[in-house]
């Protein structure tokens, strides 16, 4: 669920916040590598933390230095995935001395963050959006109570750690943010953009091969019993769910007030061609969309309420709360007003049911739970606010094969077509070699093998590269004329490109996309700036005393 905020954060805000959490992403997954690495190990030799550990652009990094930029970097981290900052690894010393020199080098230049890009980092921050995807002060505070003051710490520490983050993260843009592009330049480059590429796409699908095998059932238990981790069962949980309902109410609304809308939001009734949609034809519609408003108040105060006395009601009497979980749970929940319900049998693969008030996000925050008697944070779903306590759970084991016999045959049969598709893209890629005229006469033989030979696109190089998720992206880009591409399997089966023609763009063309061109020949020109300038300040820094023996 983390994820698919993150997602919907990163498309609502500019490239500022998107740097903020790209730089925090490659923490969480490049810096924080090394396992067991926390203070003791940096830290805990009889060096003091003014000591000099460095050196960058000619001024000191001391211990103290390195050891703030690891808890700025931890407790950034800790906010942006809703954890409290003792729970996420520490950077190993190489990452925290890499933070802190940045950190130096924004204090050299004078580099500075305002209250305002402060607050909106945090403000998109994905442990605090609601489910609406926005930002939500109750989900805020919540962290503080939880997370931060536990830590001994509060909203202007963590603040400040933001603020050191955006600063850290401005350091690579200041010499870079005045880049230019020449005529030439620009000339070169567009023109190389917008030249255009003709091509055939070659596929071979599995599925074209399913003819060619025959499986027989002791292969079929075989493959079944060299594979149990394929037949595994998903772990189940039982549990109770709390829930608040949200209140609907009907809205009495004016033909004024359906017009006032159907003018401030002309977008929406604008058709693919231009036209617009007569406000007759659509008053209908918009009184289905906002004739219901949806109170939240009253549902997110009776959750607050629970999750508060339950909370104290554990710490008061933990010994009861451990023998009875349930009974506990029930008698605050129902203080509360919550309702109470029992879920069996949930997995990861649960559909939603607005019937039990099971959404997608109370499936995986279920799913994460390990124990019987843990519990969910408050969820904020589409109906309402709900909480889970696990009951039950029942461990994944290895299904009977006369329960997936159907699955396993399918899995081995899918298995067998794969490796018929590769075999007869390597024929292909042997053959070409051989073929005397090979436009005149690759497609018979694409066909031969059981392949597919695609209808002619034409595509420019800009669409290709702006266009991850196109196949053979990068083949379309490096193959020459009359050539055929080395497979690419990138999408399971194995593909290939053959190029018919490069065509330059033309004078027209060229006119109509030079300034958008040149603004993103810009942006580009500017990131190697940034990467070269950040990249040199790391690799020109000095190390005096890491303070510690190696063993």
């Amino acid at each position: 669920m983390i994820i698919q905020k993150m997602n919907n954060v990163l498309v609502k805000h500019g490239k500022v916040t998107f740097a903020i959490f790209t730089a925090v992403i490659i923490v969480s997954f490049v810096w924080f590598f090394t396992p067991g690495v926390d203070g003791s190990l940096l830290f805990g030799g009889n060096v003091g933390m003014g000591s000099q550990y460095g050196a960058v652009l000619g001024h000191k990094v001391t211990y103290g230095d390195v050891s703030s930029a690891r808890q700025v970097v931890s407790m950034v981290r800790a906010a942006t995935y809703g954890l409290a900052p003792h729970r996420v690894q520490s950077p190993d010393e190489d990452a925290s001395f890499q933070a802190a020199l940045l950190i130096k080098a924004a204090d050299v230049m004078n580099i500075q963050a305002s209250d305002k890009e402060v607050a909106e980092v945090i403000h998109s921050m994905p442990s605090f959006q609601n489910a609406d995807n926005k930002f939500s002060k109750e989900l805020y505070e919540q962290y503080k109570d939880l997370h931060l003051a536990p830590s001994g710490l509060g909203f202007s520490d963590l603040e400040e750690a933001v603020r050191t983050i955006i600063r850290m993260e401005k350091v690579p843009t200041v010499t870079s943010s005045n880049v230019i592009v020449t005529d030439d330049e620009a000339k070169t480059e567009i023109e190389g953009l917008l030249q255009k590429i003709t091509y055939h796409m070659i596929t071979f699908d599995h599925e074209a091969f399913k003819d060619q095998v025959k499986l027989e059932d002791a292969e079929i238990r075989d493959f079944y019993t060299a594979n149990p981790g394929l037949f595994m069962s998903e772990p189940e949980s039982d549990g109770l769910l709390a829930f608040a309902a949200y209140t609907e109410k009907k809205n009495e609304l004016t033909d004024d007030q359906l017009k006032d809308y159907y003018d401030a939001n002309k977008a929406l009734f604008t058709k693919a061609d231009g036209t617009e949609q007569a406000f007759d034809d659509v008053k209908d519609d918009i009184r289905k969309e906002i004739g219901t408003t949806v109170e939240r108040e009253d549902a997110e105060k009776k959750a607050e309420a629970f999750n508060k006395s339950f909370r104290e009601a554990i710490r008061a009497d933990k010994e009861a709360f451990e023998a009875d979980p349930q009974k506990l749970f029930r008698e605050e929940a129902e203080k509360a007003g919550l309702k109470i319900s029992e879920v069996k049998n949930l997995t990861r693969l649960t559909e939603p049911d607005d019937g039990l008030h099971i959404d997608g996000q109370l499936v995986g925050a279920v799913t994460e739970l390990k124990n019987v008697g843990s519990y969910t944070k408050r969820l904020y779903g589409e109906h309402g606010v709900s909480m889970f306590l696990m009951t039950a759970r029942r461990p994944a084991v290895v299904q009977p094969f006369e329960d997936v016999k159907e699955t396993a045959e399918k899995r081995l049969l899918a298995q067998r077509e794969y490796a018929l598709a590769d075999e007869a893209a390597s024929q292909l890629a042997l053959k070409a070699l051989e073929l005397k005229n090979a436009p005149a006469e690759i497609e018979e033989l694409v066909k031969s093998l059981k392949g597919t030979w695609h209808a002619e696109a034409t595509r420019t190089r800009y669409d290709v590269e702006a266009n991850p998720y196109l196949p053979c992206s990068n083949e379309v880009l490096t193959t020459n004329v009359g050539k055929l591409s080395s497979p690419d399997k990138s999408f399971g089966d194995p593909a290939f490109v053959f190029v018919t023609a490069h065509t330059p763009a033309t004078a027209e063309e060229i006119a109509e996309k030079k300034e958008s061109l040149e603004l993103e020949l810009k942006y580009r020109k500017r990131e190697v700036v940034s990467r070269g300038l950040q990249g040199w300040i790391i690799e020109s820094a000095t190390v005096v005393n890491r303070g510690r023996t190696q063993e």
